[in-house]
């Protein structure tokens, strides 16, 4: 019966404008009817030994979307005194949907053959909130992926499997720079005149503007990341799927090239320049885990977890360069500080068997996940706290071979405050202060990008994500 599947589709990636955990895909892996033991065309990326589990080839379509609810509180800092008041009060919401689409081919026997084009939930930067400009103005990471690989049914306990992802990365970055800052206590500095006043700290009359749009080049050196995974049969019915994932191009460093447009401070007239950008980028490695057990006729437990390896991404490493802004004053090196650390997933649930025959199905599950920064590096960049996650699904047999399936998955960040933030405008000061000696903590601040404008106040992240996918097995 297994015979070639072609499958056509136009995506367009640029339609996918979500916010997501960096690395992550929130609506597959923790998503009912999903994971590192399920012969589902998402295995492909997240346990491709998961594939040669099934019998029926299959196609697979689906549409995705996560919302993200964000709440920021600021506190505003006086230099003068040292003291923290109230700020500006933001609540944000950016939503957007991605597409999937994938087949699997019982081509060789024992060898099971998967393809797909995906363009995952990117991560959206809070947007369009003139109070956290210095942090985010907008901008995203927008990924369209391209899969191929195969699972092995080495015997009736052993499964094998390997793909192959060829990621292009599209990264846009806005912010604010504040000039009076950068020059310290000197001329043009935060004592220096912004509209008859001292300018201080985050004058609007000091603030250039910067937009920095650049993608990974189309290669296999730099865009492949290998997923390597094998599912056991521990017991009768009870199977143990992990697989692990590369960064892009098993590469310490991702370099992404493009524009970058610079408009200057409405003190020194607001003129636009434009010139090249290089953002390097080190994304995470991860690792993904399933167990999944029948505990009654028609019901089984799945167990799982991620960790991903999130501090490689520190930072976005962003250089200016061109004859556009050659000796305007700008910045040549500028770091962008996300402050991740590594993240650990946990979750557990039940789904009823998919016999192939039912009219419905149901399934549902929990979790935890630990927290991706540090309190004090929170930032409108990197809201990451631990968190709570709860899915659930529901699948609708239309005929024999076509299924509908729709899940919902909610994630939420318990408020956090932070009161002593890592950024801190005072460290600049202190360091031009001290001549830029580089070996004060100060000066190490400057060097690591956190030496702007105070990140203190209170954060919240409710995130919702949704998947509805058609497929066709036969």
């Amino acid at each position: 019966m297994a015979r070639p599947v072609i499958v056509g589709a136009i995506v367009i990636a640029s339609l996918a404008r979500a916010h997501a955990t960096p690395g992550t895909d929130p609506t597959v892996g923790r998503a009912v009817f999903t994971g590192a033991t399920s012969e589902h065309a998402t295995s492909l990326e997240l346990d491709p030994a998961a594939l040669a589990l099934g019998t029926f080839d299959e196609v697979y379509v689906a549409a995705t979307s996560v919302i993200d609810q964000i709440s920021i509180d600021r506190k505003q800092l006086d230099l003068a005194t040292g003291t923290f008041s109230n700020g500006a009060r933001v609540r944000d919401t950016e939503i957007g949907p991605g597409v999937a689409v994938g087949a699997i081919w019982h081509a060789l026997g024992r060898v099971t053959l998967g393809g797909s084009i995906v363009t995952p939930p990117s991560e959206q930067f809070v947007s369009n909130q003139s109070a956290l400009g210095y942090h985010s103005l907008g901008g995203y990471q927008r990924d369209l992926r391209f899969s191929a690989g195969f699972g092995v049914h080495v015997n009736s306990s052993f499964q094998f499997g390997f793909s192959l992802t060829f990621d292009n990365a599209h990264l846009r970055l806005q912010y604010l720079r504040d000039t009076a800052l950068e020059h310290g206590h000197g001329p043009n500095g935060v004592d220096s005149d912004c509209n008859g006043a001292p300018c201080g700290v985050e004058n609007p009359a000091a603030a250039e503007k910067y937009d920095i749009d650049v993608q990974q080049p189309v290669s296999f050196k730099v865009g492949y990341i290998v997923n390597l995974g094998f599912v056991v049969k521990l017991v009768e019915d009870v199977f143990l799927g992990v697989a692990y994932h590369t960064p892009p191009g098993g590469s310490i460093q991702t370099e992404l090239t493009g524009q970058a447009r610079i408009t200057g401070a409405p003190r020194d007239g607001a003129y636009v320049s434009s010139g090249e950008a290089t953002v390097y980028v080190s994304y995470p490695a991860s690792v993904d885990a399933e167990v999944r057990a029948r505990i009654a006729p028609e019901l089984d437990l799945h167990v799982g977890g991620r960790w991903i390896d999130l501090s490689r991404l520190y930072a976005y490493d962003v250089r200016i360069y061109g004859s556009g802004v050659l000796g305007k004053g700008f910045p040549e090196w500028t770091e962008r500080p996300r402050g991740l650390h590594d993240t650990f997933a946990l979750w557990g649930g039940v789904e009823q068997v998919d016999t192939h025959i039912e009219r419905l199905r149901f399934g549902a599950r929990v979790g935890i996940e630990s927290s991706g920064t540090y309190t004090a590096r929170t930032s409108p960049m990197t809201i990451a706290p631990t968190s709570l996650t709860a899915d659930v699904g529901a699948q609708l047999r239309l005929s024999g071979s076509l299924v509908a399936q729709l899940t919902y998955g909610i994630q939420y960040y318990p408020t956090v405050s932070v009161g002593k933030s890592a950024f801190d405008p005072r460290e600049r000061l202190d360091c031009i202060d001290a001549g830029y000696d580089y070996s004060t903590t100060a000066c190490q601040a400057v060097r690591e990008g956190y030496a702007i404008p105070t990140a203190a106040g209170d954060y919240g992240k409710i995130e919702h994500a949704f998947r509805l996918g058609v497929a066709y097995s036969y």
